[in-house]
């Protein structure tokens, strides 16, 4: 059933079928070709699906045991592991010990028969079903690169549920904590979540941003690449329960599927440098810090990030003053 499908339209097929349930979902695809479906119902239940659309894909019990203690950690309600190849015996095995739910194509083709969906399997057969992100900024895990280089990029969703389940050692955390605003007359929309936040968070960031044509420090006047502009992101953070130190390594910026980094500048001056420093805030204090992004000129919409080696902030929408014009 599902051979003519291709690998991409796999986990967004699974996505679909999930939004017929009632779910919100979101997919995203990590760099070794593997993908994530996060989802959300209005009662409150989580669910995550890691994909493996290879058809070459043999998955062991050491991924669904990593998967399932996330799981575990995170309070994820619906764990299911999805494939176009096929699961061991101790995959199986570690599946039934972890509540994980495996679908290998014999098992997704009678669920889908079952369901009456194979309407929904020739949309994304065909190749004309679309993303379910079109409208969607993606946001990225970046990993200190140049600014325009592609990262990995990571789920995006009503509620925002996130794992990075097959991308290395280190699982990703859920991300609670969303705030947005901007769009209309005021511009492109930009929103903002943690992928390091969880349900214990207390640091706080307001945010906000200006899309600018250069910057102006008191030493230099900085100008995008051509056909790029900056996006200067200002944050206010304040210390919850403990010390807490922000970085701009923490942060990314997604705009039209692309996953940016934050901006270097040479020959910065000590004062920029400083705007652009960590801040590190002691219990209840707080501490300014800018960090700007360099984007395609032309954009709709941008999601800021805060990664998951970052300290975990709840983020909300603020009016603040600029430190960089």
């Amino acid at each position: 059933m599902f051979e003519e499908m291709p690998a991409s339209e796999f986990p967004r097929f699974l996505a679909a079928f999930w939004e017929e349930k009632g779910w919100s979902t979101s997919v995203t695809e990590n760099d070794d070709g593997t993908y994530l479906v996060g989802g959300d119902k209005d009662n409150g239940k989580r669910g995550l699906i890691g994909v493996r659309p290879s058809e070459d894909t043999e998955i062991g019990a050491s991924e669904v045991e990593d998967f399932a203690a996330f799981c575990d950690k995170k309070g994820v309600d619906v764990r299911v592991m999805a494939t176009r190849g096929r699961f061991t015996t101790g995959a199986r095995s570690a599946a039934d010990a972890g509540d994980v739910h495996l679908l290998d194509p014999n098992e997704l083709a009678s669920s889908v028969r079952d369901e009456g969906a194979e309407g929904l399997v020739e949309q994304f057969t065909d190749g004309d079903g679309g993303s379910l992100l079109d409208n969607v900024p993606s946001p990225p895990i970046p990993g200190g690169v140049p600014s325009g280089v592609p990262v990995v990029p990571i789920v995006v969703a009503v509620v925002v549920v996130l794992a990075a389940v097959f991308a290395g050692p280190t699982l990703l955390g859920f991300v609670p904590f969303v705030g947005g605003g901007g769009g209309g007359d005021a511009g492109p929309a930009f929103t903002a979540f943690s992928m390091a936040a969880d349900e214990n968070t207390t640091a706080s960031a307001e945010w906000d941003v200006s899309v600018q044509d250069e910057i102006q420090t008191d030493a230099n006047t900085y100008e995008p690449p051509e056909g790029e502009t900056f996006v200067v992101v200002q944050l206010n953070v304040t210390a919850g329960d403990s010390q807490v130190v922000v970085r701009q390594q923490n942060f990314a910026l997604v705009v039209n599927g692309t996953n940016y980094g934050y901006q270097r500048f040479e020959n910065a001056s000590q004062q920029f440098q400083q705007q652009r420093a960590a801040v590190t805030a002691a219990p209840g204090e707080s501490g300014r810090l800018v960090v700007v992004f360099s984007v395609p000129a032309e954009f709709d919409g941008a999601t800021l990030v805060e990664r998951a080696d970052g300290p975990g902030l709840r983020f909300q929408r603020a009016d603040l003053d600029f430190d960089v014009e």
